[in-house]
């Protein structure tokens, strides 16, 4: 078994210790991963567990995913929402976990890369929730060309579009108006940012094909500083007629929760959702 915690923060460290001699008094052979684990533990491992918030979460899925490896997320962050369990449960129900008295849902993820011309200059790199591309620094709308497969989809001109997964429909598509998707679903959720054209609308497409979505420039010689970024967390620089490339990765993340609690559960509890206002 490996953990895998956010380092940055005190309070994750503490309890990763905490986590460690709970695991190991149950016989528990663990691994505390300092910095990027390797292959070598990886392949070792037949759970993994993370310490952090939903940040921590995401790097350990793209960490985790080509490995096939379940991973249980302990919140020690504010939102968690990926997360499947805070400390004090954890306490609890250990002996549980490890006898394998968990739900593993298994959520899908994307595979992106940046193609210029016939090279590819970036990727392909992992992310769970999104792919976005936006404007940079400077505050100007930019052009962007989408097509599912081989079909056009529509021309985008705005601050940017975001491509997520079902499991990023609660993310950054939530605040730019785009719907709650059930995660086991097999779609795309395209969300505008900040569209100059009203009738642009968040919109689901079929994951079957792969999503593209080219920079194109409105002038001669324009040169926008457009950015890439996958979760937030992994960034690239576009250039005029570069084109970013998102498909399915062939495996599914293996997120462990647990299964007294379901998805619109979560949304009640995490989001709120559906409440109304006593």
């Amino acid at each position: 078994m490996v953990i895998i915690h956010n380092e940055t923060k005190p309070e994750a460290r503490r309890m990763t210790q905490e986590v460690a001699s709970l695991l190991r008094r149950q016989g528990a052979a663990v691994r505390v991963c300092r910095g990027r684990a390797s292959g070598r533990d990886l392949l070792a491992a037949d759970l993994a567990v993370a310490l952090g918030g939903d940040g921590t979460m995401l790097r350990a899925a793209r960490l985790l995913a080509p490995y096939s490896i379940p991973l249980l997320g302990i919140n020690t962050g504010h939102l968690g929402f990926l997360t499947g369990i805070d400390l004090a449960g954890f306490r609890k129900g250990c002996r549980d976990i490890l006898r394998g008295r968990f739900l593993i849902e298994e959520r899908w993820m994307v595979s992106v890369e940046v193609a210029r011309g016939r090279r590819r200059v970036f990727g392909p790199h992992l992310a769970l929730n999104d792919c976005v591309i936006r404007c940079g620094e400077q505050a100007r709308a930019i052009l962007l060309t989408a097509r599912s497969g081989a079909r056009f989809v529509a021309d985008y001109f705005g601050d940017g579009l975001i491509v997520s997964t079902p499991t990023g429909s609660t993310a950054y598509a939530l605040a730019a108006s785009g719907p709650i998707v059930d995660p086991g679903l097999d779609v795309f959720l395209i969300a505008p940012i900040c569209p100059h054209t009203l009738t642009q609308r968040p919109l689901i497409v079929s994951a079957g094909s792969p999503f593209t979505v080219g920079l194109s420039s409105r002038h001669p010689g324009e040169a926008p500083h457009v950015l890439v970024s996958l979760d937030g967390q992994v960034g690239f620089s576009l250039k005029v007629d570069d084109e970013v490339r998102v498909r399915r990765y062939d495996k599914p993340f293996r997120l462990v929760l647990d299964p007294h609690h379901s998805y619109f559960e979560t949304l009640r509890r995490k989001l709120r959702w559906g409440q109304t206002q006593g």
